[in-house]
């Protein structure tokens, strides 16, 4: 049980821990965004601003980590820069002040965030780790760099007793599950958790940006992130895969509908931590550019090179500055001689994917995808009956969002495909899990449909009332 003086840490804990995040981020990226560290722009929503910032700033952190010889000494490092970014952002909230002030709107946001929030923070703080890969990958990567003190070497990542844990996988949970525990100076099954609290707060931030008080919106509440809840719990990082690249999908969708720079802009924030996340991230990344670049076609934007790196530089040098531990992490697997299991790339799995075309087991990877994605599919099917029933036109926003849905399912075939291991074991230990951004991303092409239906139902109704 939680004594008084350990729940007073846990909250000094959480409070600092998110102003650590902000004040870091404000100050390498604040400039590029804002165009100065003492000023805001206006054209950009405290809603989209806010877990833009914590998404920098949970990047930064790991940057830091993974370059820094100790925890130690990426505590003091990060907290040096965070207290300048932080004095300097309140000094840019003294300045506008005014632009802080909430409507009723904008508080029923942040009540229903804060709420969402707060209900999951009690199973991930009192539920301990049990499922497998939580305790054998993700959270023995944090219990190692906790263990260390550090990120590097010294962590012994090539010891043969932890060869079965995927050493390749990205590290940004553990490693700030490791700097956790390093702070409170422990390790147990409950407090390393409280690192999956700081990936969920931006996400559902970014989903009550949306808010609007119809059904449509109550539906997605519901789907996104009520559907796999468990997933954002129990230490597992497919469900933070999966939830961000919906928040991508639907950040795309409403530039489509308003094709303002902030969507997209708010969009790729929430594409890049795949990189962080799973190896699948990568996917995510190819599947999140293919649907831009359909999405700029679809619209028949015509980009010129020139003009846009002209106005979007200091964007793009934020994206780049958020990419960095990814490539630094990736140079370090190649100095240490980590490898991938699957052998992706190889000529290995190239023969792998001609026999099993050959011997049909295209049909078993087939049959596991239609069941694990049958629910989404039948309740996409429904919308679009009742579209058509009702008369009205296909949102043009779920075009390019189902184009995604295909590539991403297509590469997750293609892995189990050449995968080394026994298909059948590899598909039912993990297809569940893998295609969660495939069933989220089906949800999110219902909610724009659903909402279509519902405003043109709202324009008829004022019609018929006139």
């Amino acid at each position: 049980m939680l004594n008084a003086v350990e729940v007073f840490k846990l909250f000094l804990l959480l409070s600092i821990g998110f102003l650590y995040l902000w004040g870091q981020v404000w100050l390498l990226i604040g400039p590029l965004l804002n165009e100065s560290l003492i000023h805001r722009k206006k054209e950009v929503p405290l809603l989209q601003e806010i877990p833009i910032l914590l998404i920098g700033g949970l990047i930064i952190n790991y940057g830091i980590i993974i370059c820094s010889p100790s925890l130690k000494g990426s505590l003091i490092f990060g907290g040096i820069l965070s207290i300048i970014g932080f004095f300097c952002y309140l000094f840019m909230v003294l300045r506008t002040r005014k632009i802080f002030r909430l409507s009723t709107y904008t508080l029923e946001k942040v009540v229903g965030s804060s709420f969402i929030c707060f209900l999951f923070l009690g199973p991930i703080l009192f539920l301990p780790l049990f499922d497998w890969d939580a305790l054998s990958i993700w959270f023995l990567h944090a219990k190692l760099i906790f263990s260390a003190g550090t990120f590097n070497q010294v962590t012994d990542w090539l010891h043969p007793s932890i060869a079965f844990s995927h050493i390749d996988y990205p590290n940004l949970v553990p490693a700030l599950a490791g700097q956790i525990s390093f702070l409170m100076g422990y390790w147990n099954e409950f407090l390393p958790k409280l690192s999956l609290f700081y990936f969920l707060v931006p996400a559902i931030l970014l989903l009550f940006s949306f808010y609007q008080r119809n059904y449509s919106f109550k539906f997605l509440i519901i789907l996104i992130p009520f559907s796999y809840a468990s997933r954002l719990w129990d230490g597992y990082m497919d469900g933070y895969l999966a939830v961000y690249f919906a928040l991508f999908t639907l950040f795309l969708g409403r530039y489509i509908k308003k094709p303002k720079p902030v969507n997209l802009i708010t969009g790729i924030f929430c594409l890049i931590p795949l990189l962080y996340l799973k190896n699948e991230g990568v996917l995510g990344i190819i599947t999140g550019i293919s649907m831009i670049f359909l999405t700029l076609l679809f619209n028949k934007v015509e980009v010129s090179l020139r003009p846009f790196f002209v106005t979007k530089w200091k964007i793009i040098i934020s994206y780049l500055i958020l990419l960095i531990p990814f490539f630094v992490w990736n140079y370090y697997k190649q100095n240490w001689g980590i490898t991938n299991d699957l052998e992706l790339g190889t000529s290995q799995s190239l023969l792998r994917f001609g026999d099993r075309i050959n011997n049909g087991s295209l049909r078993l990877v087939f049959e596991n995808t239609f069941f694990e994605l049958k629910n989404g599919l039948m309740l996409l099917g429904v919308f679009l009956i009742a579209t058509f029933a009702l008369k009205n036109k296909i949102p043009k926003e779920i075009i390019p969002i189902f184009s995604g849905v295909v590539i991403y399912c297509l590469g997750i075939m293609a892995v189990y495909m050449v995968t080394p291991y026994d298909l059948q074991w590899h598909l039912h230990q993990s297809i569940y899990r893998t295609l969660l951004p495939v069933n989220m991303s089906l949800y999110v092409t219902c909610f724009f449909i659903f909402l279509s239906l519902e405003n043109n139902q709202n324009v008829k109704n004022e019609k018929f009332q006139e």
